[in-house]
């Protein structure tokens, strides 16, 4: 298979392969194996209808996970062409959304790399490609004594522990597991066997656990920001009683690796991964914030060589980038699509605006789970950040949805939630959503 032939591949062609009926891996069957955000944001940009606007947030806390300095560097100015936006689609179903979005994941999992400055960049040439998260599903009935799934592992020279298994019955089994977009389609290529074989990487709105976004843009949840006070008051009024106890717990992202890259030995090696992802999100974010300059503008600002070649964050998330050029005729959202509108938004005025989100990237805290697995980003720091610094911290709603799409688009992340007290955070929201 030459090179020229994988690069003009589209979802099509990395639909299925077997002997059996030929058949693409529908959203429906998608969201069947895994069930994630999907549906909640496809349906609100068909709907077209929701709300841009941010809720009001209040302090931020943790600890350094990278020193890392946010003055912008100079050296070469990127180019900023920007991507067409003039498509008009008039009726927007949500096959359509899918089939874009899909043909964005194979195109950043054929196209991602890290660079000899262990920067994420992208490339031209599929065999330089980045593992991905794959979804993997053989569907037939298994035959009398058969494994399908450890079949399907040896196919992709993969073992047990370099996979996690999803769902396995006597018509399907699926698993994810971490592969590039070149073996991928050389193993769907080359496959023989009597089951249709499936693999699709995994879209990054996927990775998102469903509820996550509008948890993290609630009033219950918003991290706390402590104003300062010149005159501190005794009073133990309900009020008082009510924000001390929304401050009590800590408000985490939660983050899952994909198969192959959790299970470290020490927790200094866990540390030195999620810097690397957080050093190639800011890295990401800045390339966003140059190319959103206009043309003058952005001539006074240079970046280091190193980042010339990495993709901005809204071009590597699927909801700001595949689908930036979708319309929908709404005189609410004077003919934008307000879904789209609410994530670009966010990436404008968090990781992608000039502020960068420092404050927040600078006093991140990290606590390991167990196995060195995954790990809690913790939000909410007890002093909160100086007043000046609010914008750029995670009492900034913008700051903490940005980061949640940009952990979605990092290979080495499997899902993304946030935590949400079942009883206490449920009280405060109640409390705040009715005043």
């Amino acid at each position: 298979m030459s090179v020229k032939a994988l690069i003009a591949l589209g979802v099509a062609s990395f639909a299925s392969a077997g002997e059996g009926e030929q058949t693409t891996l529908t959203m429906s069957d998608f969201q069947r194996v895994l069930r994630t955000s999907l549906d909640t944001e496809l349906s609100k940009i068909i709907d077209g209808s929701q709300s841009t606007k941010q809720p009001k947030a209040s302090d931020s806390r943790s600890l350094h996970t990278k020193g890392r300095s946010n003055v912008r560097r100079r050296t070469v100015v990127q180019d900023s062409d920007q991507l067409q936006d003039d498509r008009i689609s008039p009726s927007l179903s949500t096959e359509l959304v899918w089939d874009d979005l899909m043909q964005h994941a194979w195109d950043t999992a054929r196209t991602i790399k890290r660079n000899k400055k262990s920067c994420l960049s992208v490339t031209e040439h599929p065999l330089e490609a980045h593992p991905f998260p794959f979804l993997i599903c053989t569907q037939g009935r298994k035959e009398e004594g058969s494994d399908n799934f450890e079949h399907v592992l040896s196919l992709f020279g993969q073992t047990s522990d370099e996979s996690l298994l999803l769902s396995s019955s006597h018509s399907e089994s699926c698993s994810v597991m971490t592969t590039t977009a070149f073996q991928a389609y050389q193993t769907l290529e080359n496959y023989e066997g009597s089951h249709n074989l499936v693999a699709v990487p995994l879209l990054d709105i996927s990775k998102i656990h469903a509820g996550t976004v509008d948890e993290v843009s609630s009033p219950g949840w918003s991290v706390p920001y402590h104003e300062p006070q010149d005159h501190p008051s005794n009073s133990m009024s309900s009020t008082k009683n009510e924000t001390e106890a929304m401050n009590e717990w800590e408000r985490m992202i939660v983050v899952d690796f994909v198969p192959g890259v959790g299970g470290m030995k020490e927790e200094s090696e866990l540390l030195d991964v999620v810097n690397s992802m957080m050093g190639d999100i800011q890295d990401m974010g800045e390339v966003g914030w140059l190319k959103s300059l206009g043309k003058e503008q952005a001539e006074e600002f240079l970046v280091d060589e190193s980042l010339l070649a990495v993709p901005a964050l809204s071009d590597m998330f699927s909801l700001t980038s595949s689908l930036r050029s979708i319309r929908i005729s709404d005189e609410r959202s004077s003919g934008k699509n307000s879904r789209i509108a609410f994530w670009e938004e966010s990436l404008k005025k968090g990781i992608e605006s000039d502020h960068a989100c420092s404050e927040m990237f600078s006093t991140l805290f990290v606590k390991p789970r167990a196995g060195y697995y995954g790990y809690d980003l913790v939000l909410n720091p007890s002093d909160g950040p100086p007043p000046q610094e609010y914008e750029s911290s995670a009492a900034n709603p913008a700051c903490v949805t940005s980061l949640i799409a940009a952990l979605s688009t990092h290979p080495y992340v499997l899902s993304v939630k946030a935590n949400f007290p079942i009883y206490h955070g449920w009280h405060v929201a109640q409390k705040l959503d009715s005043y």
